[in-house]
């Protein structure tokens, strides 16, 4: 017999779900048989709630039903219907969109056979898909793993090119490591760093590396850099037994007055000698700057309170002194010697170049010497770098 009634394309494909069971949540999962049920979209179901009936005010993702609100635990699900498309015998061409076709859906027996062998479906460039090589931009960064890398032949040798050319297994040249890359914590060395230490061969320690003491004859000991009016300057407590001699080099030396000398006085048994123990001799070449005159300078004195270091400086600053002391053996027992050199332009009575030589002893007693202070014979130093140097 014929069928009679609607056409078979607009019978309705009603399917009614599970109940929601309402748990204070916005969303909830759509099943059937108390299995997961994805729709067709949001505008295919059609929800009661406490019998309100509810429709395209909510959203579907997958099997997931989101209302956008809280709904109470104390509310009821009445019904939940999907709304199928009817009954569909033929599909016309290009009505099939991306979005009617399912996540997963295409499987690989869907897809056209290749006609060439080692190629994939790609395009090396925006358009259509097609058959292609692998192309560099294609592979993600870090997507290649190490299982996905041919085994290495030969042990100790890296994945690399000496020179430009094919990719094979080298040793690590030179040209291969950056500009300062390899730090301390790269080298196999036989102990720990310390400041100051060089690293030294030692073909029988791990490694065949050694942090090991810098050995030296002239060692800078202490620096006192002299910026605004001080009034003396002074090393204590740094001659040892592991110098016999020391150098004091000050530069860039400057009084705070005008027309004063730099002096100096040794420490012995904890308190500094300013009685009259001390004995100077000077010699000076002089070259005067008006003219191409020369002159020189002798002069002795004993029983003095200090050393007399410099010659009558000015206090202008370009006109700086420069002076070279030896302290010979603090430590000696015997009278303490001194020998220092004073270079000066700019005396203060006239303008003139002082080539200073001096030499004194300081006659007191041959108690170790343990520290040498410089001061003005009037007013404050206004500045100088002071460095002082043991010497083996």
């Amino acid at each position: 017999m014929a069928y009679i009634g609607r056409g078979t394309d607009s019978i309705s494909n009603v399917e009614v779900l599970d109940n929601i069971t309402f748990s204070g949540a916005s969303s909830y999962t759509l099943q059937k048989g108390s299995a997961n049920y994805v729709p067709i979209s949001a505008a295919n179901i059609l929800v009661s709630i406490d019998g309100v009936v509810q429709a395209n005010n909510f959203s579907v993702n997958g099997s997931t039903i989101d209302f956008g609100v809280a709904i109470a635990n104390t509310s009821t699900c009445n019904f939940v219907l999907h709304f199928g498309t009817g009954l569909i015998t033929t599909v016309q061409d290009g009505a099939i969109t991306t979005i009617k076709i399912g996540n997963d859906a295409v499987t690989y027996a869907k897809l056209q056979n290749l006609a060439t062998a080692n190629r994939v479906l790609g395009s090396t460039s925006t358009g259509l898909i097609g058959e292609t090589q692998i192309a560099t931009a294609m592979v993600s960064d870090d997507a290649i793993t190490y299982a996905k890398m041919q085994d290495t032949s030969a042990a100790n040798r890296v994945l690399g090119a000496a020179s430009a050319g094919t990719v094979g297994e080298v040793q690590v040249a030179t040209d291969m490591i950056a500009d300062a890359q390899v730090d301390e914590s790269k080298l196999k060395i036989s102990n720990a760093p310390t400041n100051g230490y060089a690293l030294t061969a030692q073909s029988g320690n791990t490694g065949g590396l050694t942090w090991s003491a810098m050995s030296s004859d002239f060692v800078l000991l202490a620096t006192t850099d002299i910026t605004s009016s001080t009034a003396l300057v002074e090393f204590d407590g740094l001659f040892s037994s592991t110098y016999n001699n020391y150098k004091i080099i000050i530069s860039g030396l400057m009084p705070v007055n005008q027309a004063v000398r730099l002096k100096a006085q040794l420490k012995e048994s904890g308190s500094y000698i300013t009685g009259g123990a001390y004995t100077n001799v000077i010699g000076a070449d002089i070259v005067y700057n008006t003219s191409s005159t020369s002159a020189n300078n002798n002069e002795g004195a004993t029983n003095l309170t200090s050393f007399i270091m410099t010659s009558e400086m000015k206090n202008t600053s370009a006109e700086a002194n420069s002076l070279e002391i030896t302290l010979f053996n603090p430590l000696g027992n015997y009278y303490k010697a001194i020998g220092y050199h004073n270079i000066n332009y700019g005396n203060a009575l006239t303008n003139l170049l002082r080539n200073y030589l001096g030499g004194g002893i300081m006659r007191n007693s041959t108690n170790d010497c343990t520290a040498i202070k410089f001061f003005m014979d009037s007013g404050n130093i206004a500045r100088g770098n002071f460095k002082l140097y043991g010497m083996k």
